[in-house]
């Protein structure tokens, strides 16, 4: 399987089905500060909607951020953060102008020390959402959510990682089925 394809399938399909504009100008895609390159339309003199743009996230910048949260990101992983730019709400987002930000923001000292990937969360509840990289020796890496709070009763030294797994809830048995039902709504 092409992963960077389906990638792009997914997030050019996620983006088709929230694009349309409203009766009263609105769009999910709609948001102040976009950059030019990224901008799709006009929407006022401060908001605009966005497009997605080919991700300019290097092999490089990768390297880099792996070595920053101390783990060997999985192939779908690495093709997620470095397909496009986008502003999507349901992931952190990759504007062109520092494109890894908001990804470094979800380091999480434990979650990396124990082999978990923090790489979204669920606004609503609260929940960081992860991917177990020490379970599986191949790309059938499962997702977990924990609740933030938490993580606040845990010390990131001594902490052993069964512990912190008795409050992970297993959400997927891999990345694709994650990005499917994220993505492709299935």
């Amino acid at each position: 399987m092409d992963i960077r394809g389906y990638i792009q399938q997914g997030f050019e399909a996620y983006y088709d089905r929230y694009n349309q504009v409203t009766e009263e100008g609105f769009c999910r895609w709609m948001r102040p500060g976009v950059p030019d390159e990224m901008k799709a339309a006009d929407c006022d003199e401060e908001w605009s909607r966005w497009k997605l743009v080919p991700s300019i996230v290097s092999k490089d910048d990768i390297r880099g951020l792996e070595k920053e949260f101390g783990l060997v990101f999985p192939a779908w992983y690495k093709a997620f953060i470095s397909t496009y730019h986008h502003y999507f709400d349901v992931v952190p987002e990759q504007g062109i102008d520092e494109p890894l930000d908001h990804i470094k923001n979800m380091y999480n000292p434990l979650l990396c020390r124990m082999g978990y990937l923090p790489f979204s969360w669920d606004t609503e509840y609260g929940s960081i959402i992860c991917l177990d990289l020490n379970e599986s020796p191949d790309e059938n890496h499962a997702i977990y959510q924990i609740d933030h709070e938490i993580l606040f009763d845990f010390d990131d030294e001594n902490t052993e990682r069964d512990q912190l797994k008795e409050s992970l809830i297993w959400l997927y048995p891999n990345f694709k089925a994650y990005f499917d039902h994220a993505f492709f709504g299935k």
